[in-house]
């Protein structure tokens, strides 16, 4: 019993996760048919034909229908072939059962739409709205027809949105309106009028409405005139525009390449080897993250960080894996907050070990402590990058293009509104061009090109470097060599350090205990910061992570 109970309760919490979209059923409605037939007595009696081609499993489909004011809608009912179907309502919306899979259907739907004729003194009308914005399926090919009680000449007839200048009025008097695909989230209003003697034994209202009708069909002409001049006007524009935003891009591009070169000539010419390892302008994390584009991982940064403070003698190894806290003095903010993090709130008593931080990270109630201690280290490095003037943000020119951006933006707006398509997408790739630089566009200034200069000419000769060359130099270059490799996480650099290191390790191993340490916690430091930085991210980023017609009345097509 407890197991049919536990099983229970597992399909229960299964379907309440299940994905509502996995569900959906998957149709495509390709055509519907739609015949009003007015009535004397001032009803509409309507006919429907569905046609739904589905893709899957199914058990219906569904028609809402929202009356307008003053009208109701009665005698719903819906049939395939002569074969009434059952039909559940549920307010506005009615619900057709028919299953089935992988089946395309037609499906007649019925109503009576109780005084949907307005009739006046001198004319009678039917205003109505099958869809609107509130429908949510695409109809492929969409038509309303319109049957008078009688024949007729004296018609007026005319559509508003996805039903405007679809119209086409018969000799008799019926009025068809052949709207096409109709995308989802549309409005549609149609407008006929006829005679008002058709409609005799229907109630009437005071007034006229002749003049109104023949006013807002007048309206929609002007509307549809002025459309159409400013559209050729946008379009005999948008050549234009393209070209001078387009060539505005491209200068923008020539100036920043222009600003690169030059400075990049100018730390050539500064530049003065002195020694194989640049010397120190900034710490080593920070170099390493500067010449990394400020994107590198905390487990590296964390591993480059905790081997500089041992060269710096802040920290220092003893036996099993385990750092001392020997003092802290230092002019970084970053230091002190990674000395903090390390031998405060991971560790205790000054002491440190991996094995504490595996403990510490896998707490739930110190991830989060640990995470903004990551994301706070990361913008101190940046500080201090910024804090040596080693890019340029060129603010002025950025601010100038920001401003023109909107202009563009303003011009695409209009395009698509007035459906000029091939020159929105056209304005958009330069407007896309313009925003990447508002928003990132940077060069390095003479002291930026010369430490990457410095750095990348060191990995080319690192690499080609003699044993007896590297025995030669100073013991500070020997360290900052290794814990740049180390961060920049260069595997022919790292090779090439522990190759010197063991190498020359063998008969000497006072003078390279200290690299022999670094190299070791090189290794061991980045797989246990990485594996600590995952856990953390993981567990932080999983804990974070209708209008209607004219006059109301509407509606919309869909299936379950």
């Amino acid at each position: 019993m407890k197991r049919l109970v536990t099983l229970f309760l597992a399909i229960l919490v299964g379907v309440s996760l299940f994905p509502l979209h996995a569900l959906a059923v998957d149709f495509t409605i390709n055509e519907t048919d739609i015949d009003a037939y007015l009535l004397e007595d001032g009803n509409v009696k309507v006919t429907e034909f569905h046609t739904y081609e589905f893709d899957g499993k199914f058990n219906g489909i569904t028609r809402s229908l929202i009356p307008k004011k003053g009208t109701s809608i009665t005698d719903f009912a819906a049939s395939e072939n002569g074969t009434s179907l059952e039909v559940e309502r549920d307010d506005d919306t009615y619900k057709v059962f028919r299953s089935g899979k992988n089946e395309t259907v037609t499906i007649e739907l019925s109503y009576l739409i109780q005084d949907g004729v307005e009739v006046y003194e001198d004319m009678a009308q039917f205003y109505w709205p099958f869809f609107d914005t509130s429908n949510e399926s695409d109809y492929e090919n969409f038509t309303v027809t319109i049957h008078p009680p009688k024949m007729t000449t004296n018609v007026i007839a005319y559509g508003l949105d996805e039903a405007y200048k679809t119209e086409n009025i018969d000799s008799d008097g019926t009025v068809v309106f052949k709207m096409g695909l109709v995308d989802s989230g549309k409005n549609g209003d149609i407008r006929v009028a006829y005679d008002n003697a058709l409609f005799s034994a229907a109630p009437m209202h005071d007034g006229t409405i002749r003049d109104e009708i023949i006013r807002e069909e007048q309206k929609l002409a002007d509307k549809e005139a002025a459309f159409l001049a400013r559209q050729e006007t946008l379009r005999n524009l948008a050549p234009y525009v393209t070209t001078v935003f387009g060539l505005y891009l491209l200068l923008l591009l020539v100036y920043g390449g222009r600003k690169e070169e030059m400075a990049k000539r100018e730390a050539e010419h500064l530049y003065h080897k002195v020694s194989l390892v640049p010397k120190e302008m900034m710490s080593m994390p920070a170099t390493i993250l500067y010449f990394r584009n400020q994107v590198a991982e905390h487990g590296d940064m964390l591993t480059a960080a905790m081997m500089d403070l041992v060269r710096k003698g802040n920290i220092e190894q003893r036996e099993n894996d385990t750092f001392y806290l020997v003092h802290e003095n230092t002019d970084l903010e970053h230091e002190t907050l990674i000395m903090d993090l390390l031998f405060k709130k991971i560790g205790e008593n000054r002491i440190f070990s991996f094995d504490q931080l595996e403990k510490y990270t896998k707490k739930t109630t110190n991830q989060e402590t640990f995470y903004k201690a990551l994301v706070e280290y990361k913008q101190l490095l940046k500080e201090e990058i910024k804090s040596h003037r080693l890019l340029n943000k060129h603010i002025k020119p950025r601010w100038i293009t920001g401003l023109i951006s909107l202009l563009l933006l303003s011009l695409i707006i209009l395009f698509g509104v007035h459906e000029l398509y091939m020159w929105l997408v056209f304005n958009l790739i330069v407007l896309g061009g313009l925003l990447l630089f508002v928003l990132v566009f940077q060069t390095r200034t003479v002291k930026g090109q010369l430490i990457s200069l410095q750095w990348q000419q060191f990995k080319e000769d690192f690499n080609d470097l003699q044993s007896s060359s590297w025995y030669t130099l100073p013991k500070d270059d020997k360290e900052r060599a290794l814990i740049f490799s180390a961060g920049l996480k260069d595997k022919k650099l790292q090779e090439k350090n522990k190759y010197f290191i063991e190498s020359n390790a063998v008969g000497q191993p006072d003078s390279t205990a200290n690299l022999l340490a670094l190299l070791t916690l090189s290794s061991t430091a980045n797989t246990s910061f990485s594996s600590a930085t995952r856990t953390v991210a993981q567990s932080v980023n999983s804990s974070s992570s209708s209008g209607t017609g004219v006059g109301g009345g509407g509606g919309g097509s869909g299936a379950f």
